[in-house]
């Protein structure tokens, strides 16, 4: 059975809320907030759900249903599938199972609710989440697609912007047009406690710092 033939049994129908879901699983979940009708080009979550070895993938948004079976949901599906196969101990198929999505749900809801990871993907202009994303804690949050996006300014809030975890976590921006030099249309920001270690042991860690301090 493919990836995508398996996404088609999926139902987005969950007794529970979210809030009741990452009350007791938001510390093992990466949340993808305002994930839209239909989920798409999700590579760079996995590869945050698999290199921080969590449990689930949830998706929230305020719309009324959440597509799964996009045709979309992957950039490259052989990839994915590699990768899923890798985590899952040859049964791919398992991250459905992983799996949960939120309609009807407003990000204000999730408000002060421990979770993992966040990502903030194509975020509609005048949404501003920050607090939210605080409250939540996470160890990183990823924004993407940032062109005509609202941007979730973290900077003197307890994060700072990294650039040594986008390769180390082969986070690969799609539609790489550059906004400034370097950016490649994607933020990743790190809970300033969370993983430090490579900057701590490299010989530019001065410079890291300055530039955490000074670019946001």
């Amino acid at each position: 059975m493919s990836l995508m033939s398996e996404t088609l049994s999926q139902s987005d129908d969950y007794e529970q809320s979210a809030v009741t879901f990452l009350r007791s699983c938001g510390h093992t979940s990466i949340v993808s907030l305002g994930c839209g009708f239909e989920l798409n080009r999700i590579d760079n979550h996995l590869r945050l759900m698999t290199a921080l070895n969590l449990t689930f993938y949830v998706g929230i948004d305020r719309v009324s249903n959440i597509n799964l079976s996009s045709t979309d949901i992957f950039l490259d599906r052989d990839g994915m599938a590699k990768l899923l196969a890798r985590y899952y101990q040859g049964e791919p198929q398992g991250f459905w199972g992983a799996m949960k999505v939120f309609p009807n749900t407003w990000v204000e809801e999730l408000r002060d609710l421990h979770c993992a990871v966040v990502v903030c993907q194509r975020v509609e202009p005048d949404c501003r989440w920050e607090d939210v994303i605080v409250s939540m804690r996470p160890k990183l949050v990823l924004q993407e697609d940032l062109h005509g996006c609202e941007r979730q300014q973290l900077r003197g809030q307890g994060y700072v912007r990294t650039w040594l975890k986008v390769p180390q976590y082969g986070l690969q921006p799609f539609r790489p047009w550059p906004i400034f030099p370097g950016e490649r249309n994607l933020i990743l920001w790190r809970r300033q406690d969370f993983d430090d270690e490579e900057v701590q042991a490299s010989k530019w860690k001065v410079l890291w710092r300055l530039g955490e301090r000074f670019i946001g």
